[in-house]
């Protein structure tokens, strides 16, 4: 039980340990918050970007803070531990070259939504925090009496309330979907109501160097848009499995218009047989027979699957049968040189004139570029049982 509430302990000081840096003007406190809260509603991506950079330039941490946090959440947090903030660190010790870095905003550009089930447990994680918040305004304790608390009154406190999340050794905590789909948060009271996300490319120029990152945005309702930083980590592990994900579903759907291109031009009576590849580009297309109505497989394929045309991919048929796809995204630098399978996280493993066969990849074989992949097939089918296991 020590080591759950080690646990919880650790999920409400992170905002706190954040938001931690920094001396506080007390003067400016309320200038500040009122300032924000009227910029916050006209708030668009790039301005909610430029607050963030201001707030660095500035070296004001309350700023960087309303950037990434509800307001209301920010006031109360440093209500509650500022003087314990300032003696803790300075914003002078903070590296944030890789959140948004000080500099000049050049560009930011929307890339894509965010999960719905993410943004549900941001409202959660941002409820709970203010809950907590007000709990300890409320009661008059500092983090230091917080930590000293016995079991029986972290118990009584918002803190027993979600004790199951890390109670339950079945959830995953890094998966927002298994989360949410629990139902484990619901007895949060949700307080914030996030009506948008996306992630988005910022480029910033600094120190004479011009460089691009991608960040997650949040827009809350009544506030406008806020650079989401405190699941920051969490977020781009999320956003890189969901990248995976898309182009893992996209190597299944290539697989499945292939089989039925195949399909309606056998039915046509037209030559599907034999071992060969067929590529996006007609330099992957390897081994394909003259016999072999490329056209009218183009065209039935794009019937099947209306977004082929955002992919490179190469896929490998076997006696009129797709068996493997590989794919990957080349103009969205954000996927870098993932590439997608069907099977999922397979490679080849065999070909001994007759039938081709995959195996799930092993960890080091996940890293495999689509080129690598590519030759490796080739190499299979032009020597029949040479395996990477002979």
């Amino acid at each position: 039980m020590k080591k759950i509430f080690a646990a919880l302990t650790a999920f409400i000081c992170a905002a706190s340990v954040f938001t931690g840096c920094g001396k506080i003007d007390d003067k400016d406190d309320k200038k500040d918050s009122g300032k924000q809260s009227e910029q916050a509603l006209e708030n668009d991506l790039e301005d909610a970007i430029q607050n963030v950079l201001d707030a660095v330039n500035e070296k004001d941490i309350k700023k960087v803070a309303y950037s990434f946090l509800p307001d209301d959440l920010t006031d109360s947090l440093f209500n509650i531990a500022a003087d314990d903030i300032n003696d803790l660190m300075d914003m002078e010790d903070i590296d944030l070259s890789d959140a948004a870095n000080t500099g000049k905003l050049i560009s930011v550009e929307r890339t894509e939504d965010i999960d719905k089930n993410y943004l549900t447990l941001i409202e959660k994680v941002f409820s709970f925090a203010k809950t907590f918040a007000d709990y300890m305004e409320k009661n008059d304790l500092s983090f230091e009496d917080f930590e000293e608390m016995d079991e029986e009154e972290l118990l009584n406190s918002p803190l027993g309330d979600i004790k199951d999340i890390f109670e339950d050794t079945d959830l995953d905590l890094s998966s927002p979907e298994d989360i949410v789909s629990s139902g484990i948060l619901d007895k949060i009271e949700t307080r914030y109501s996030i009506t948008d996300g996306c992630m988005a490319k910022v480029t910033i120029e600094a120190d004479g160097e011009t460089q691009t990152i991608e960040l997650p945005f949040y827009k809350i309702k009544g506030e406008g848009w806020h650079c989401e930083m405190i699941l920051y980590p969490a977020m781009i592990g999320y956003v890189k499995k969901s990248k995976q994900a898309s182009l893992n579903a996209s190597a299944s759907s290539l697989n499945k218009a292939a089989s039925a291109a195949l399909t309606d031009m056998d039915e046509q009576g037209l030559d599907i047989d034999g071992t060969y590849i067929i590529g996006s580009d007609e330099k992957w297309n390897y081994n394909v027979s003259s016999n072999f109505d490329m056209e009218t497989f183009s065209e039935t394929m794009n019937e099947y699957y209306s977004d082929i045309s955002d992919l490179d991919y190469f896929l490998v048929i076997n006696g009129g049968v797709c068996e493997y796809a590989v794919c990957e995204k080349p103009d969205d630098d954000s996927y870098g040189a993932n590439v997608g399978t069907y099977p999922i996280k397979s490679v080849p493993k065999d070909f001994d004139g007759s039938f081709f066969e995959t195996k799930p990849a092993t960890t080091d074989e996940e890293k495999l570029t689509f080129d690598e992949l590519y030759y490796i097939t080739v190499e299979l089918i032009d020597n029949p049982s040479a395996s990477d296991d002979e």
